[in-house]
């Protein structure tokens, strides 16, 4: 059996290197392996304000408010917009980028990538519940994955928008009523005990906008949406996230015919339709955890922040 698995294994990469070299010859297009130039540790600390919803099925809307505390140790990667080693065609495109046109956009622009692992603490602003709330915490713990572009002014100075989406672990604290409950308590109540007090599963989308003030720390505000599942449902979430990679798939083939075409609009236009999608996924998924399979609605909170980044490189 293992030797069986094994060779399907083999050939399956073996067809994909085929027709990869088929489609090459056809096309004219080339690989590129993009290489990082400079990758540096780093920790990010951040503060926000936090707003959670919970719409069940035909009821009102929850509301609760939230502040939040977070740190993200990782590593921060940037690289050369278009690689310098030689002239490179690239995918699907007949155009050509010389090494003059290369340096030019490789003075003004650079791609840029985070990843890590990402701890936060939400609590009760004011320290009571809402009227109709029983979160009083929430523990968030994170990979991190951002990837975007940043705009160049200076060797130590510079713009960068990214954007990502990954798996996420909460952990809720809540409450429980120690007077009678209110109508509308009890109306959302047994949705919040969907949740109870225990680690669930779901998403964290983010979209970030930093400033490099001076060489290894970086000042960057950004909205976060995390969706928490009230429960796990494996098949379920793997058909959802299928439509939603396909969604990813096509944007990205989109956006790197801008990247050849025009790259100086390229970061800004990435930038916006990546964090477009991502809004409309999370707005599908406010009705139906697993949307369009018909599940029950998640913890939605939404989270503005604004935070610091410190880089530490030898260069």
């Amino acid at each position: 059996m293992k030797k069986y698995l094994i060779f399907n294994a083999v050939l399956f990469c073996s067809i994909i290197c085929f027709f990869s070299a088929d489609l090459q010859a056809q096309q004219g297009f080339t690989f590129e392996f993009p290489f990082k130039r400079e990758i540096a540790p780093a920790i990010k600390l951040d503060y926000g304000w936090d707003n959670s919803s919970l719409k069940g099925n035909d009821k009102e809307t929850l509301t609760n408010s939230l502040t939040s505390f977070g740190v993200t140790f990782g590593f921060s990667a940037k690289q050369d917009f278009f690689p310098l080693a030689k002239s490179v065609k690239y995918a699907f495109s007949n155009k050509v980028i010389s090494d003059d046109e290369k340096k030019s956009f490789n003075d003004a622009l650079l791609d840029k990538e985070f990843w890590g692992l990402g701890f936060s603490y939400l609590m009760n602003g004011d320290g009571s519940s809402a009227p109709v709330s029983n979160l009083n915490s929430l523990i968030v713990i994170n990979p991190v994955d951002l990837k975007g572009t940043g705009y160049k002014f200076s060797d130590n100075f510079g713009l960068n928008l990214l954007t990502g989406n990954n798996m996420a672990w909460y952990y809720l604290g809540l409450s429980h009523y120690d007077e009678a409950p209110t109508p509308e308590q009890l109306l959302i109540y047994p949705d919040m005990e969907l949740f109870n007090s225990t680690i669930r599963f779901g998403k964290k989308y983010q979209s970030e906008i930093s400033l490099q003030c001076m060489r290894g720390f970086s000042i960057y505000g950004g909205a976060n949406r995390m969706v928490i599942f009230p429960r796990t449902l494996f098949w379920k979430y793997l058909g959802s996230e299928i439509i939603y990679s396909a969604g990813g798939g096509v944007l990205n083939y989109f956006t790197g015919k801008i990247k050849t075409s025009n790259p100086y609009v390229y970061p800004a236009v990435d930038f916006i339709l990546k964090t477009g999608l991502m809004y409309g996924i999370s707005e599908l998924q406010r009705s139906k955890m697993n949307w369009p399979i018909n599940t029950a609605p998640p913890l939605i909170i939404d989270q503005y922040r604004v935070g610091v980044q410190f880089d530490f490189s030898l260069k």
